[in-house]
């Protein structure tokens, strides 16, 4: 009973310094003002809360989705660029005292030790009888859940890290586990997540945003193929069938009006309520959209696309304008028009500098709709190319009137496009091209729009080998996301790759994040990743 007192004192200290961010469904805002030992864990409603407040890590700081995950996911893969002040990212020499990846070692940490330290405080709850098994149980297996998220991510980052896998009572400073051993526990924790969650079929829907058997299943596949298990990986995945469906028009997955829809698996929750400081905990929106619209709409415009990227999609795929679009082109989304931004009106009166005045303007005098013109592009700091899958809401792309936008849309982590492109790759490796192809295949017709008009004839993929196909299908599917270049990484390839299609070359060890300086400052076991 004493090590379950002590436990109880470390999350009461946790639930005292984060608010429980006000977020669409589940992500209620909770007064905690009145929390003590006493009255904490005593009703069904604290440990629903604690388990929110695991959640909340992915709110830890603004920093976490944006430069933890979206700029380690498509910095390294050369299809975006950083313009700001972290240009480093462009020549893979990302210093070990940058602190975006200090704060999200940090976070992902706390999120960890928030799980461990709420599994015997629910498992508590259920011998009192304050949670019933089933939903002590479900509790319980989110917990899981969202431990093998945050080994998930800081393997993808960083490789090897420290396993702790129960409340630490020691100093908590431990040498590296192996890559392998990091993913061998996603693998564990996910399959113990998946027995007991359930499907999303089966959730309220004031419940969407929390841990389902799909994302479970997508995270567990996905780890076994770090692993290299890729039979293993198909058997986890085929379960999926039935329950993940893709959606029909590809410019629907990102649109606020399809948050949490049929191809979703695992996305973030946000919301426009709460903080809107840099650097803030409990945070509830994020910065990717305004780092990624183009400078007349957004001061901060610090990440541009590539015309690499823009040129190589097929001529017909209608993926290339909902990832990335040029001087000259209009924004996919329906319910975004550019010229009615009040930003974007002085832009194109002025151009910004006396010598582009008019410049922007159609023979209205109104801005024109598209992304700049060929002949004058909005290349600020960048090349004029912008990522449109997260600039999808226009209440945060001009109509306040600031010089930059916190987005409450989702941030999509996992759906199930990825998934069949994985299982593809699993085919191959495992000697079926015939499997892999016919999967491929069933992309391309969506991204082609042959889903919706059948009468659409799809070209076939501009490579042969099977393996440089999957590879352009994760480029084109997944570019601007959260998981390009972790695939890339995951498939071996990605010295070949971006060599291949940048001329880059990687030097040797940077395809990895480095381990912070002030962890390995903190902790001396700590070995920094070679390279660095």
């Amino acid at each position: 009973m004493r090590h379950l007192y002590k436990i109880k004192r470390i999350v009461l200290a946790l639930s005292m310094s984060i608010m429980l961010a006000g977020c669409d469904g589940f992500l209620e805002q909770v007064d905690t003002s009145g929390i003590n030992e006493n009255s904490l864990f005593r009703k069904a409603e604290d440990g629903y809360a604690l388990v929110t407040g695991v959640y909340n890590t992915f709110h830890f700081n603004i920093d976490y989705m944006l430069k933890g995950i979206w700029f380690t996911a498509n910095f390294p893969s050369q299809d975006f660029h950083n313009a700001g002040s972290d240009t480093f990212w462009n020549t893979y020499e990302i210093p070990t005292d940058f602190d975006a990846l200090n704060t999200f070692w940090s976070g992902n940490y706390i999120g960890i030790s928030r799980a461990n330290a709420s599994i015997p405080i629910l498992e508590d709850m259920i011998a009192r009888d304050v949670l019933s098994e089933t939903e002590g149980n479900r509790l319980i297996e989110e917990c899981y859940f969202l431990r093998g998220i945050f080994y998930y991510y800081l393997a993808v980052d960083f490789g090897g890290v420290p396993l702790e896998l129960e409340v630490v009572t020691d100093d908590g400073l431990h040498p590296r586990n192996t890559q392998d051993e990091v993913f061998e526990v996603v693998r564990n924790d996910m399959q113990k997540a998946f027995e007991l969650l359930p499907w999303k079929a089966e959730q309220a829907l004031t419940d969407r945003g929390r841990a389902t058997k799909e994302a479970a299943l997508a995270y567990q596949g996905d780890a076994l193929m770090w692993l290299k298990d890729y039979s293993g990986a198909i058997s986890v995945f085929n379960q999926l069938e039935g329950k993940c469906s893709l959606e029909e028009v590809y410019t629907n997955i990102h649109e606020i009006a399809y948050r949490n829809g049929k191809e979703s698996i695992f996305e973030v929750q946000f919301t426009e309520y709460g903080s809107m400081g840099w650097g803030q905990f409990g945070v509830n929106n994020h910065w990717i959209s305004s780092f990624c619209m183009p400078k007349p709409i957004s001061d901060f415009a610090y990440a541009y696309g590539d015309k690499k990227l823009y040129d190589s999609f097929q001529n017909g795929d209608l993926r290339k304008l909902a990832t990335i679009i040029g001087p000259g082109d209009e924004h996919p989304s329906p319910i975004i028009d550019l010229k009615d931004y009040p930003r974007l009106i002085a832009y194109a009166q002025n151009g910004g500098a006396g010598e582009d005045a008019g410049y922007y303007q159609d023979e209205n005098g109104d801005p024109v709709n598209t992304c700049g013109t060929v002949e004058h592009p909005w290349v600020a700091d960048g090349s004029g190319y912008f990522c449109v899958k997260y600039w999808r809401n226009p209440e945060v792309c001009g109509t306040r009137g600031q010089n930059w936008f916190l987005s409450p849309d989702n941030v999509m982590m996992m759906r199930y496009a990825q998934v069949l492109l994985s299982k593809a790759e699993c085919l191959h490796r495992t000697g079926d091209d015939n499997g892999a192809m016919a999967i491929v295949n069933q992309i391309r017709d969506r991204g082609f729009g042959k889903l919706t008009n059948s009468s659409v004839s799809v070209p076939a993929p501009a490579e042969t080998d099977m393996m440089q196909i999957i590879l352009d299908e994760y480029r084109h599917e997944l570019s601007g996301e959260c998981s390009l270049w972790f695939l890339l990484r995951r498939s071996g390839s990605q010295y070949e790759y971006i060599q291949k299609r940048y001329g880059t070359t990687i030097p040797t060890g940077k395809d990895l994040m480095p381990i912070p300086q002030t962890q390995i400052g903190l902790n001396q076991e700590l070995e920094q990743n070679p390279g660095y």
